[in-house]
């Protein structure tokens, strides 16, 4: 049943750059016509369910790029490292891997992963694009369900064959929609995760954090990076 919550479009306000982010990749040139055009995703993207960023359209801003260092190893490794594999949790309409994507990071390297699949729809719908067009693997999962990602210790060492492999031989999607996310164990040189550790409380952060150190490469430089609310002093409501 859909929530009763409205956007608010009076938040719904582009910077250059923004704009010329969506205009690149919707082919919407007039500002009005991309204004009406977010909004209506949106307004379906909330029949779903009513998270603040989609009420207040903050889903439009980059949140990698949040992390300056981060986001800077992350492109080193896209471009330095055989096969870098990049995970983006939370990745909700998939913004920010495709911020990646125009700023070099492999397309065909990249794993995003939501609770709700529909929002990964709604993105292909946001920037008109296809499967073919952004070939990431999109793989819906519920992060403390243990099929999805089980906890394991981190990987200390790798093994040479293990290096370089490329995504499809791993998830080999050809055969389906992939299920979990642990066939990426030891894979991952970089896991992106913005606006979703502060969702949960310190015991199910501190899981998260630990399912997603189980999943990340051990070859030095690989990196976990993102950016969320938090208080000054430990706080919980």
């Amino acid at each position: 049943m859909p929530f009763s919550i409205s956007l608010q479009p009076e938040r719904l306000v582009l910077k250059a750059d923004e704009f010329a982010f969506y205009n690149k990749h919707t082919g919407i040139e007039n500002e009005q016509v991309m204004k009406e055009h977010i909004t209506s995703v949106a307004r379906n993207a909330l029949e779903i369910y009513p998270y603040p960023c989609i009420r207040t359209f903050g889903f439009l801003r980059f949140r990698i790029t949040r992390s300056p260092s981060g986001y800077k190893r992350l492109l080193e490794l896209g471009s330095t490292r055989p096969n870098a594999l990049l995970l983006d949790l939370g990745c909700c309409f998939g913004n920010d891997v495709r911020k990646a994507v125009d700023d070099g990071f492999p397309a065909q390297n990249i794993v995003a992963s939501d609770l709700r699949a529909e929002y990964w729809n709604f993105g292909h719908d946001l920037f008109k694009s296809t499967p073919s067009t952004l070939p990431a693997i999109f793989i819906p999962g519920d992060v403390f369900d243990p099929s999805f990602i089980s906890v394991q210790a981190p990987l200390r060492t790798t093994s040479a064959t293990s290096i370089g492999i490329p995504l499809k031989s791993i998830l080999q999607p050809e055969l389906g929609t992939p299920k979990s996310l642990d066939p990426l164990r030891g894979h991952l040189s970089a896991i992106h995760s913005s606006a979703f550790f502060h969702l949960f409380n310190r015991e199910e952060q501190l899981l998260i954090a630990k399912k997603l150190a189980s999943l990340l490469s051990p070859l030095p430089g690989s990196i976990i990076f993102g950016s969320h609310v938090g208080f000054t002093e430990p706080h919980e409501e």
